[in-house]
């Protein structure tokens, strides 16, 4: 299998991860197109964005760990803030900062451990989108249909005029397009939508009449289509482009918002202030986000738009599943923390029963071990008497003896002496 790289990443570090990244989206893609080639782009993208997800669970879950315990410091955090209110001085800044990190340090957590993922998926966004916006040069089998229509393309009479002249607005967004350059011009065939090959097909008829030519265009735009747009256009502000932003700055504002609200209740549980300054920023980004990604689908393509919109589906599946996790390990954490209150306080009221009230000694010294013996000793003579006496008042009985009256034979025997 050959893997063409993209002409024109040039980027030292993009470079590598497209290459990679291509490799993976071209395996899952051969294996959808083994089913079907309908929506098959689509689909390799949602598979993509599954097995990311997958991979950076363990971080997320790392990540709910640490605001877990973020939000659990919160009073103490704010006692520290509260300490340092209205000392403005830098002195005073130094001390209260040095007093956040032991704090971090003490219960191991940063505020920063939190936005691992986060910084992780950007680098992951810039490479699909390069990857996505040239997916003729790296999805090997659908560039070699590409190749197929380019060279066909390029046989037509004055094809170079004719698409300067035609589509000049869609040249103008290509990055060091040449007319006369191979892989130019299957750039600009990869962006066609299915009113630009309309067009070229009435301004060119012997391509309509061409059954093989056409039949490889309609295969690459229904594997490069999904739910009937293409995946390397863009959105738009007009139906039914807009559904696009709508649903991406949708469904970013939707995981936002159930974060937000689930961590302001574990935040009042923990006895924090949900209204805290960092809690309020995190709170206006919520709704900066959702716009951000929003204008971000106007602009980029729509293959970009489905994986973001794929990752905030994963991600919110995935947080119930995370949290679920923490909750029970905090559920554990909670019950051997209260099984051990409850030992301690047994050992303490264990403690308190072994002081001796008459001698106020601890059982246990040694004076307090002699007078248990001596105490035991004493225990086992009473009971040799008592047995002793239950003997002779049996035997005084069977002689015809009133021991109440007469007393025991041993008595009367002491009595005549």
């Amino acid at each position: 299998m050959e893997f063409v790289l993209l002409k024109q990443t040039t980027n030292f570090i993009l470079k590598p991860l497209a290459w990679l990244f291509s490799f993976v989206i071209d395996l899952i893609y051969n294996g959808v197109a083994a089913l079907t080639t309908t929506n098959s782009m689509g689909i390799t993208i949602i598979l993509f964005t599954l097995i990311i997800r997958v991979l950076i669970f363990p971080l997320s879950l790392r990540q709910q760990r640490s605001t877990r315990k973020m939000q659990r410091l919160q009073p103490k955090m704010q006692k520290i803030q509260e300490k340092y209110k209205d000392n403005k001085d830098p002195e005073s800044a130094r001390r209260m900062n040095m007093e956040m990190n032991d704090l971090y340090k003490e219960n191991k957590t940063s505020p920063l451990s939190g936005c691992l993922p986060m910084l992780i998926q950007l680098p992951i966004i810039f490479v699909l989108f390069e990857i996505l916006r040239n997916l003729a040069f790296y999805i090997t089998d659908y560039g070699a249909y590409f190749d197929q229509i380019t060279t066909t393309v390029m046989n037509v009479p004055a094809y170079d005029s004719l698409l300067q002249e035609m589509f000049p607005d869609l040249i103008k967004g290509l990055r060091g397009f040449d007319i006369a350059e191979f892989s130019s011009v299957k750039d600009l065939l990869s962006y066609f939508t299915a009113g630009s090959w309309n067009e070229l097909y009435e301004a060119v008829p012997s391509l309509m009449q061409n059954a093989e030519f056409v039949s490889t265009v309609k295969l690459t735009q229904d594997i490069n289509s999904f739910l009937g747009f293409n995946l390397s256009g863009n959105g738009s502000l007009t139906w039914p482009g807009i559904i696009w932003p709508i649903v991406t700055g949708g469904t970013t504002w939707l995981q936002s918002f159930l974060m937000t609200r689930a961590n302001d209740k574990r935040t009042i549980a923990a006895g924090g202030d949900p209204k805290s300054q960092n809690n309020q920023t995190m709170k206006i980004m919520n709704y900066v986000f959702p716009v951000m990604t929003a204008a971000f689908t106007l602009s980029m393509p729509l293959g970009i738009a489905l994986y973001w919109i794929s990752s905030n589906v994963f991600s919110l599946l995935q947080q119930l599943l995370i949290d679920k996790i923490v909750d029970d390990e905090e559920y554990k954490q909670a019950l051997a923390h209260k099984k051990e209150l409850e030992e301690k306080r047994r050992l303490r009221e264990l403690t308190k029963s072994s002081v001796d009230k008459k001698t106020g000694k601890r059982i246990g010294t040694a004076e307090m071990t002699a007078a248990q013996r001596s105490l035991m000793a004493g225990n086992r003579k009473a009971g040799a008497q008592q047995a002793a006496a239950a003997k002779n008042d049996q035997t005084g009985t069977a002689l015809g003896y009133d021991t109440e009256t007469f007393g025991s034979p041993e008595t009367s025997q002491e009595e005549n002496k």
